[in-house]
């Protein structure tokens, strides 16, 4: 009766805790392998993990489910050894049941020392569950593959998407050919504006008040770039950092190359190789900060030599940092992370942009394996008249040479399907792109 009083609570805080809704990722309750929860800071990978415990609570009894969070100021300087011994505590209070599997959650358990050697060890022995998490600053995705040698399966948490922000102000989607009526369609705007200005992180969502949001998000900022970056890195010159990664922000949803930006920080007096500045957008991409998008090509070493376009993991970091665009460009920023996103949780595909010799360029083509499966385009507009004809012209003239006909431009607010020379162009308004989870 006491552990049936224990779960009734456990599932009543989790279920009361407002941050935790239920996330588009499926992260699997049976697996054999380590699930590694990682992402972004402030992203929601602890309340994925409380999340995932809920969804548990149906099937296994809460005695078999350890959770905890080692960044608790209770249990520090811990190493493995230590490991060994909260699971003797495990076994004395919570006595799991035999019969019924055991999941081992561990929160920030990149702060025990040699954590990868016990998990591996603990793994090996087949009679757990096990997932863990960690701050960008301390666990990343390549070295979860390293250290844990093909025994994980890394799932990524992003900042809610536009559906989940939804659910979180209440909104239920129902119907998204219902929204075509002007009433309808006018709150889910409302809801959009709103969501391009202040971003996805979950706190920001949840955060009333309007002053505190920004501060939120550039707190956040300040912890990616002292914690994730110059502590991680050992970077020498915060300030030429701090000028690299706001220089790249503010270059959203354009196209970069190290050799202009080598040239932008010379003439501020610094002294710095352009192999340092490479190895500067490698971390930044790393803390899922920024995110540098290859020109589409079969050859490695054009994708290599061509600039790369860039992207920036929130809306609201561009917003809350002052950074000087434009709708059009906060819109291709929106659609790249929604399209990051889905690659990773559902469909496992590529990203990359495409140009020609005379200029023409598609912001995204989509690629599956080696096959185009689509082309997109991203257009400030609420009406035909208003999209620009070198966006169609580009889409044709790539469609034709890669040989696809999956052709699409994400506009504002206008909605139609248009043929051009026996290819069809659909143009659909954003909002309605934001909701479907294809």
């Amino acid at each position: 009766m006491g552990d049936e009083c224990l779960c009734r609570t456990i599932k009543a805080y989790i279920v009361r805790n407002p941050s935790i809704i239920p996330r588009e990722l499926d992260i699997p309750l049976k697996t054999n392998s380590i699930v590694s929860i990682i992402g972004p800071r402030r992203s929601g990978k602890t309340y994925m993990m409380y999340y995932t415990i809920l969804k548990l609570l149906d099937e296994i009894p809460i005695n078999n489910i350890l959770y905890v969070d080692f960044e608790d100021e209770r249990i520090r300087n811990l190493d493995a050894n230590d490991l060994n011994d909260m699971l003797k505590v495990f076994y004395m209070i919570l006595k799991p049941y035999s019969d019924k599997p055991k999941y081992l959650f561990l929160d920030e358990v990149h702060v025990v020392r040699d954590w990868d050697k016990w998990v591996r060890r603990i793994y090996d022995t087949r009679e757990y569950h096990i997932y863990i998490s960690g701050s960008s600053s301390k666990l990343l995705s390549r070295e979860i593959s390293t250290s844990l040698r093909g025994r994980s399966i890394d799932y990524v948490i992003f900042p809610f998407s536009f559906r989940e922000f939804l659910k979180v102000k209440g909104y239920n989607i129902g119907d998204i050919d219902l929204l075509t009526y002007l009433e309808e369609r006018g709150r889910v705007i409302g809801f959009l504006n709103e969501y391009i200005r202040y971003g996805g992180y979950p706190e920001v969502v949840l955060e009333k008040n309007i002053d505190i949001k920004f501060k939120l998000i550039q707190s956040y900022y300040n912890a990616v770039f002292y914690r994730d970056i110059i502590g991680r890195y050992g970077v020498r010159y915060p300030a030429l950092l701090d000028i690299f990664i706001r220089y790249c922000i503010s270059s959203h949803s354009k196209y970069i190359s190290i050799s202009k930006i080598y040239r932008y920080v010379k003439t501020l007096g610094y002294k710095v190789s352009k192999a340092k500045l490479i190895d500067y957008l490698k971390y930044v991409e790393d803390v899922y900060l920024l995110f540098p998008v290859e020109i589409f090509s079969y050859s490695i070493k054009d994708r290599k030599q061509y600039p790369r376009k860039i992207y920036v993991i929130d809306t609201g970091l561009i917003n809350a940092l002052d950074i000087d665009t434009n709708m059009g460009r906060l819109l291709e920023n929106l659609v790249y992370i929604e399209l990051l996103r889905r690659s990773k949780y559902k469909n496992d595909f590529q990203i990359y942009y495409w140009r020609d010799r005379q200029q023409r360029e598609v912001d995204f083509v989509i690629i599956k394996g080696i096959d185009v499966k689509e082309l997109i385009q991203v257009s400030y507009a609420s009406s035909y008249d208003e999209v620009n004809k070198r966006e169609i012209n580009g889409l044709l003239k790539a469609g034709k040479e890669l040989g696809c006909r999956n052709l699409k431009v994400i506009t504002w607010d206008y909605d139609d399907i248009k043929e051009y020379d026996n290819l069809e162009i659909v143009f659909e308004p954003i909002w309605k792109w934001l909701l479907k989870f294809e």
